[in-house]
């Protein structure tokens, strides 16, 4: 019986490299009643267009760190730590065991139940410098061949493809200023609870510069754009998953994601939001295109604080916007193939 962790998304043909075993602990000696297993990984593959560089290209997809953990129920059967591979092998009993798969972490080599693992908290900020993944598979072992897992990344994306300038009875061109994600969650466990509230939050209400993690959340752009035109260069953000209902007013609680155009027209800048849905791991959102037809919400020039009690809807307004969703494979999922605004 196979059962596919929540966080990854099989999506890629296998991908087997043959490595040396970097253990965090010593190997288990191969004593009776104990069996040696290949355990590779699949769903790595991404694709990813050129656009505003974030310096994660290479990174969505990179493997440069393996953990391959079994457990017989919740007690830790077998571990085994590798760098620069996509197989390890492991000793562990015979039987039906669920295997885990964990790319680009720290050592979990303390971990010892399989509770313990998918309460490991995984952050943001860590995904910059390699792309954490997770995946589960359960297996009767020994199995025959090499036991592949599934892995899919922790983070969501967002992609804002190309701004076209379809202003009607205006000649003015169209500055596009930046382009930001908003109320972005910060972590997530491996996983990937859906009760799980996360703890850091970035660019709450609005963009804050202190609270925003670079190109990750936010591209500067500044690019005039003549009327009847399109900006064609794509921007790519991240996000842990986000499924919370959209929210306005009030203290800050944690709430739906929005992606932000920010353009001046005639020198007036306004704010072009998008309400996204429901950020999942491993998911792609992707505007194909998006078409400015008037003004939008003026922008007030004020940063909001993370403690601002305005209602959200004053600094970032969506009565402008219409969209459609669609869901293909990273996985990805359309937000539009035309938006218009």
């Amino acid at each position: 019986m196979k059962t596919v962790f929540s966080c990854a998304a099989a999506a890629a043909a296998l991908l087997i490299m043959n490595a040396c075993n970097k253990n965090d602990r010593p190997p288990l000696p191969i004593e009776e009643g104990r069996i040696r297993v290949e355990i590779g990984i699949e769903g790595t593959g991404a694709t990813r267009a050129t656009g505003i560089v974030t310096g994660s290209e290479a990174s969505e997809a990179k493997v440069n760190d393996l953990q391959i953990f079994v457990f017989n129920g919740d007690q830790l059967d077998g571990y085994a730590h590798g760098t620069s591979t996509k197989s390890l092998s492991v000793s562990c009993t015979a039987g039906s065991r669920d295997i885990y798969a964990i790319v680009n972490a720290p050592s979990l080599a303390n971990i010892t139940s399989s509770g313990q693992l998918l309460g490991t908290v995984s952050t943001l900020v860590e995904d910059i410098r390699n792309f954490r993944m997770a995946g589960k598979k359960t297996e009767m072992l020994p199995g025959s061949g090499v036991v592949t897992v599934p892995v899919g990344r922790l983070a969501a994306r967002v992609v804002l493809k190309s701004i076209r300038n379809g202003l009607k009875n205006n000649p003015e061109t169209l500055l596009i200023r930046s382009v930001y994600l908003t109320n972005v969650a910060g972590d997530v466990n491996f996983g990937c609870s859906p009760d799980y509230v996360a703890q850091t939050w970035y660019n709450r209400r609005g963009y804050q510069h202190a609270n925003c993690l670079g190109s990750f959340n936010r591209d500067a752009v500044d690019a005039p754009v003549s009327q009847g035109q399109t900006y064609n260069t794509a921007h790519y953000f991240y996000s842990m998953p986000n499924a919370f209902e959209p929210a306005a007013g009030g203290p800050w609680t944690p709430r739906r994601s929005k992606l932000v155009i920010q353009a001046s027209i005639g020198g007036t800048v306004y704010d072009y939001p998008i309400l996204l849905p429901a950020l999942e791991a491993n998911h792609s959102y992707e505007i194909e295109m998006l078409t400015i037809t008037r003004t939008g919400n003026p922008d007030n020039g004020r940063e909001p604080t993370s403690d601002d009690d305005t209602d959200e809807e004053d600094l970032i307004t969506g009565k402008n916007v219409t969209f459609e969703i669609t869901v293909k494979p990273w996985t990805v999922v359309t937000v539009s193939e035309g938006t218009t605004i």
